[in-house]
Formats: structure tokens, C-alpha cells, sequence
């Protein structure tokens, strides 16, 4: 029951925090209008007097990939400098919401403003939350020899090349083993944050290890409460594309439409981050509690 109490406090909070929720999916605005801007500017430069280009908006045509990957290696190169600038960029930023968020759903946060509290928290426990970014690779170390440890004994399974049914669910089930791991580290650190925020600790290390240990010794509540949120995240995105297919987008008030639902989507998104952290908060103050 504690699992389903957790997600029903997560889910009130973010959806009492409109103003974090904004921010968030302000953020998130300004990460992919970046995005799109330079690889825009790339495509028309490269493409712009391509006539393969005019096929875009009519159907998917190899032709387009070829023409681009066979252009100019500058460009190329100049994408990826951007993207890697943009996903650093979207880490190190990552890292500063996770204390906004933190400090606003604090009960101190609570009686201040929420600017006060966001981009105070934000700053506050930025360099600890780096450090525990580092830290995470004693994490991603042994999660990355288990997966390759599975992915070679699949492998031994799919060494028959006429057995190619069997081939593609081993090779579900190797993305299916490598998702577990990936969102396994990835609570560890939420919870790890969490403990860091609550105790005001400098003691990052050993907040990574105590969550660690919190997760591992229940492994049916944390993940139960993670896949629950996660469920969540995905009703939306099935909502999300079911409404998109339900109109042809022929019309300017079409596009407009089409804008206005992307945009809930991403606040959608926004929401669900704020309620992963409340949720989890509460679970493990409610563990704490009940020891």
C-alpha cells in the first residue's frame, strides 16, 4: 500500500507545483529549439539546393540521407561538436533542476517563494549532485560487466542463424536487460539526491551507498513505485499520439493544434519529473518512518 500512497502524494505535488512545472518545460523548450535550429541550419545548408530535398515533404527518401552523409564532412563535424556542447549542456543543467525540484518539495521550501526555493536549491546542492554524478560510475561499472556477462550468454543462444525468431526476442529481451539496469542506476542516484537533500549531508558517497542499499533491500517497492510513474509517463504518450492521429493537419488551425498538444506533451513530461522525486521522497520517508 505504501507503494500506491507514495505515487498518489508524488502525483498531488507536481500537480500543485504549476509554476515548477513551467520552468521545466520552459527548459526543455529552449534545449530542443537549439536543437532544431542547428540541424535546420545544417540541412538547408547542405540540402537547400538539393532537389532530393523536395521529396521530404512528400515521403521518406534514402536519397536525402545519402546526399547528406556524402556532403561536406565539416558540417557533419559540426554537428557533432554542437550535440555533444547540447547533451553536456542538458547533464549539467539536469543536475541543477534535481536541487530545484528537491528544495521546492522541502518543507522549508514550502514557505518561501518559489523562486527563492528553486534556483536557490538549485545552487545549493549543485556541487554535491555533481559529485554524485562522478560517483555513479562505481554504479555504471558493475551494471555494465552484468549486461555484457547476459548479452554473451544470449549471445550463445543465437549462434543459429536459421533460429531467426529466436534471434529477435533475445534481442528484445538484451534491451529489455539493459533498461532494467539503466532506470535500476538511475533510482539509486534519485534516492541518493533525496537522502543528500533531506539530511543537508556533504557526505555524498556514502548517501550513494545508503541508497543503493535502500533500493536492493526493496526491490518490489522502489521498482514497483518507478514502473508505476513510468506507466504513467507512457498512458500520456499513447494519449498523446492517439489524439495527433485523430486530425489531419492540412489546416493552419491544425498546426496550431498540433503545437498546443506537443507542447502539453512536454509539460506533461515536466509534471512527471516532479512527481518521480515527490513520490520517491515520500517512500523513503515513509520506510524511514516505519523502521
Amino acid at each position: 500500500m505504501s507503494v500506491f500512497k507514495s505515487y498518489a502524494n508524488g502525483v498531488g505535488e507536481a500537480t500543485r507545483r504549476p509554476k515548477m512545472v513551467a520552468v521545466l518545460w520552459l527548459m526543455n523548450v529552449v534545449f530542443a529549439s537549439t536543437a532544431f535550429f542547428v540541424f535546420n541550419a545544417a540541412l538547408r545548408g547542405t540540402l537547400g539546393d538539393s532537389l532530393a530535398a523536395g521529396n521530404l515533404l512528400k515521403a521518406t527518401d534514402m536519397n536525402i540521407v545519402f546526399e547528406f552523409l556524402t556532403s561536406s564532412g565539416i558540417v557533419l563535424g559540426e554537428i557533432g561538436t554542437v550535440v555533444l556542447i547540447l547533451l553536456v549542456w542538458q547533464v549539467l543543467a539536469s543536475i541543477f533542476v534535481f536541487g530545484g525540484i528537491l528544495a521546492v518539495i522541502s518543507p522549508e521550501g514550502r514557505s518561501q517563494r518559489f523562486g527563492r526555493a528553486f534556483f536557490g536549491g538549485g545552487g545549493k546542492y549543485y556541487g554535491r549532485f555533481f559529485r554524485l554524478t562522478i560517483y555513479s560510475a562505481v554504479l555504471w561499472v558493475p551494471v555494465s560487466v552484468v549486461f555484457m556477462i547476459v548479452n554473451a550468454i544470449l549471445g550463445l543462444a543465437t549462434k543459429d542463424p536459421t533460429h531467426e525468431q529466436l534471434g529477435f526476442v533475445l534481442a528484445l529481451l538484451r534491451v529489455g536487460v539493459l533498461l532494467v539496469l539503466v532506470f535500476l542506476v538511475k533510482m539509486i542516484l534519485d534516492y541518493a539526491r533525496i537522502k543528500i537533500a533531506a539530511t543537508d549531508s556533504r557526505e555524498v558517497f556514502r548517501a550513494l551507498i545508503g541508497a543503493a542499499r535502500f533500493v536492493l533491500l526493496r526491490p518490489i517497492k522502489t521498482l514497483g513505485l518507478y514502473y508505476l510513474l513510468g506507466l504513467t509517463g507512457w498512458a500520456a504518450l499513447a494519449a498523446y499520439l492517439a489524439f495527433q492521429s485523430a486530425y489531419s493537419k492540412t489546416s493552419a488551425v491544425a498546426l496550431l493544434l498540433n503545437l498546443l498538444t506537443a507542447q502539453v506533451f512536454i509539460a506533461s513530461r515536466a509534471w512527471l519529473r516532479v512527481a518521480y522525486q515527490a513520490s520517491q521522497k515520500n517512500l523513503l520517508e515513509t520506510e524511514q518512518i516505519s523502521r
